[in-house]
């Protein structure tokens, strides 16, 4: 049947740090927080509540009863709908451990709170999914949370996947430790991480990220830049613009040259969360013509650039959404 929903809806689950819910989006206009399950920590789901919930959203969506957090999110769609129950579109934003103290990080910024937390293992879970045919290929898979690679099932989660069918994944990353399973997936063109460096050089690093891995992060962006070379690479160097930190041209120069001495070939950029929200409505054009200046040096070394949540939103005048 053809209406208004989401990939999400339909058939997306996203493991927060205590709760279940259908997508992570709460970065733009919509989307975000539906929830599947109030409580959780890792223990086993009932799938038929889970999925008459998911249903139950699937039929206001056909009668064209949006839910509010819907209202308004760029990844709506109309167009013919399946009805089946399944997951292929999943995310893992539950970890809370980080090897970086980013001074634009939610977690780093509510420490008191997320210390509260404990952390569970999602593997048991995926395994049931895959077991019972519940969750399959095709669709995507994304990490995100505190910092994936440093969670004692990583490695292990990563290689269920890869060895299962998964071939699109993204793991966003510090970049500070190594992961074999990563180059792996690489390797195999299955997997796509983004590490934010946000810096040209250590002392902008340290200045940001509050620790000194910036010559151990470039070492690791490089070994995962040449573990797959075919079209632009598996590899993405992110960089966030905090105003008064990172905001000029020289910064990113460094960046970008760092990033091309490395062979990296993907660069992706945003605009620090907190301090756009704050300013959305009468933000400078110093900071479009930045984005732009980031756009077409990326050109002239014949490189690809991602926009992400902020930095698309002012690129196609959307920023006051």
């Amino acid at each position: 049947m053809r209406y208004l929903s989401c990939r999400y809806i339909e058939h997306g689950m996203d493991f927060e740090h205590t709760r279940l819910e259908t997508c992570c989006f709460t970065c733009h206009s919509g989307g975000g927080m539906i929830t599947l399950k109030n409580e959780y920590s890792g223990e086993k789901i009932d799938w038929d509540e889970l999925f008459a919930l998911k249903r139950k959203y699937r039929e206001a969506h056909k009668n064209g009863n949006l839910t509010p957090n819907c209202t308004g999110c760029v990844f709506l769609e109309e167009k013919d709908w399946d009805d089946d129950d399944y997951i292929n579109f999943l995310q893992f934003n539950y970890w809370i451990q980080c090897n970086s103290k980013c001074r634009y990080c939610y977690e780093v910024q509510n420490k008191k709170m997320f210390d509260k937390i404990k952390p569970y293992d999602s593997v048991p879970v995926v395994k049931e999914m895959i077991e019972k045919n519940i969750l399959r290929p095709g669709g995507e898979v994304s990490f995100g949370g505190g910092e994936p690679t440093i969670a004692p099932e990583f490695e292990e989660l990563i290689k269920l996947l890869t060895e299962n069918g998964f071939k699109n994944m993204r793991i966003h990353s510090s970049g500070i430790k190594y992961s074999p399973a990563i180059e792996e997936a690489i390797k195999k063109g299955v997997l796509n991480v983004v590490i934010s460096i946000d810096s040209g050089c250590e002392k902008t690093y340290k200045k940001i990220k509050n620790v000194n891995s910036y010559k151990k992060v470039i070492e690791n962006m490089k070994k995962y830049a040449a573990a797959n070379q075919n079209a632009y690479g598996l590899m993405t160097s992110k960089y966030i613009i905090i105003p008064n930190i990172n905001d000029n041209r020289k910064e990113i120069d460094l960046w970008i040259e760092s990033v091309k001495n490395i062979g990296g070939k993907w660069l992706a950029v945003d605009i620090e969360d907190v301090w756009y929200k704050m300013n959305r409505a009468n933000i400078s054009d110093y900071y479009l013509d930045l984005i732009n200046y980031i756009i077409d040096k990326a050109q002239n070394y014949n490189m690809k650039v991602e926009l992400y949540d902020r930095a698309r939103g002012l690129k196609e005048g959307k920023n006051q959404i």
